[in-house]
């Protein structure tokens, strides 16, 4: 990484930070697949593997035919039991030739194991993108001086029933569900983000998610679960730590999850974690998980938005056009507003981290922020779907098919067509 200073853009400057931060936040266990990490895709664990159960043997065999100079002893199986021995996670041993991870599966690839069958154990972000992309929401959180939330809090029904919501993201800030100023959060509950008066990098992120989900739907039982609480993760997870916080987000019984980070992949291959977390564990629940497209304006597939059984959402600013940095394609099934969301916020100063606003200082005082990106039109989309589910009774799955029903076929310039979604906001 030597001469990064010297590099003239903001966004890969940003990016820069980004990566050095999160690495010293995690203690160093994170590695990118790029020489320069302005141009990173993806980033992940540089000693962990991924392997489905069902694939094991395969990845055992392929190991043993392995050319010993590159690994001196075989993997390790890590003794802990991921969905119940279905995702099976293995740590290499040091390798002589300093070969990454992504270097033993392309050598264990060529040698006959089928592509796909193992994985790096990705880092999951809060909305991260790639190839020069963002590790965060769009902008870092910013004053305002507003007391009401953008989009509005839509009025209780009577008759509606109670829906219960989870979201996984990084932990939640106990005084906003007292605050007078902040009525829409009384009652939700979670993990503790454990704020103090100095702001460490992303905190409030839950908290706001939580915020606009229960703008859009105030007859909603929400929940934060909390990934990265208490300063550990710098805003991100493993795959194979996520999946079990995704699993302890389903003993509360939702009908929507909202996950608000994403993360792409070796080879823009599935998650192996989350297309397993999927294939145990939430099908068999009337549960719909909805998740952030992203912000790298990209049409490369994010994980999990992109999968088919997840409502991957994109941004919308406020005169209803993609947002620059919204991710399209493949992770957006449809966009709603994420530019200049304003909601419930820790109270604290916050040091910036990120070019170009490196080292400016924001006091946060009055309870609230403005935050931009697909982190934010998620929630949006997830309280839509909880909504309907308090009206009209339905199931998880119906209740997203009429929200998205409601969605116009669109054509944007440079994004072609996408299905937008103006309500309530319009």
């Amino acid at each position: 990484m030597a001469g990064d200073w010297k590099i003239g853009s903001d966004r890969r400057r940003r990016t820069t930070d980004q990566l050095r931060d999160f690495r010293a936040a995690n203690r160093g266990q994170v590695a990118w697949d790029t020489e320069a990490p302005a141009d990173f895709t993806y980033i992940y664990h540089p000693d962990r593997v991924l392997v489905r159960a069902a694939d094991a043997d395969a990845f055992d065999r392929a190991v043993a035919e392995l050319d010993r100079g590159i690994l001196a002893e075989a993997p390790l199986r890590d003794d802990v039991r991921l969905l119940d021995g279905e995702l099976v996670r293995y740590v290499l041993g040091e390798r002589a030739g300093g070969e990454s991870v992504p270097d033993v599966l392309d050598l264990l690839e060529a040698g006959g194991l089928p592509r796909g069958a193992a994985s790096p154990d990705h880092w999951v972000h809060v909305s991260p993108g790639g190839g020069g992309g963002q590790l965060c929401p769009a902008i870092e959180p910013q004053e305002t001086g507003l007391q009401e939330p953008w989009p509005p809090a839509a009025p209780a029904r009577e008759k509606s029933s109670r829906v219960s919501v989870v979201v996984v993201d990084t932990g939640w800030n106990p005084a906003s569900a007292a605050d007078p100023r902040t009525p829409w959060l009384h009652g939700v509950d979670g993990d503790d983000e454990l704020n103090g008066p100095e702001l460490r990098p992303y905190a409030g992120h839950g908290t706001f998610v939580a915020g606009v989900v229960r703008c859009a739907a105030p007859d909603t039982d929400v929940f934060v679960e909390g990934f990265a609480v208490g300063g550990v993760g710098g805003g991100g997870v493993l795959e194979s730590d996520l999946v079990v916080q995704l699993e302890e987000a389903l003993a509360h019984d939702p009908r929507v999850i909202n996950l608000s980070a994403g993360c792409r992949t070796r080879l823009d291959l599935p998650s192996i974690a989350l297309e397993t977390f999927h294939r145990t564990r939430l099908r068999r629940h009337d549960t719909v998980l909805v998740a952030a497209a992203g912000n790298d304006a990209t049409s490369a597939p994010f994980w999990p938005a992109a999968f088919d059984w997840c409502v991957g959402v994109g941004s919308l600013d406020r005169d209803g056009r993609v947002s620059e940095y919204s991710n399209f394609g493949v992770s957006a099934d449809v966009y709603a507003l994420g530019r200049n969301h304003v909601n419930a916020f820790p109270e604290g100063t916050s040091v910036c981290h990120e070019s170009p606003d490196k080292g400016d200082v924001r006091r946060f005082d009055t309870a609230m922020a403005r935050w931009s990106g697909t982190s934010f039109a998620a929630p949006l989309v997830a309280g839509l779907i909880a909504r309907e589910i308090a009206e009209s009774g339905s199931s998880a799955r119906d209740a997203r098919d009429a929200v998205l029903a409601r969605a116009a076929y669109e054509s944007d310039p440079g994004v072609g067509p996408v299905m937008v979604l103006h309500e309530p906001w319009a």
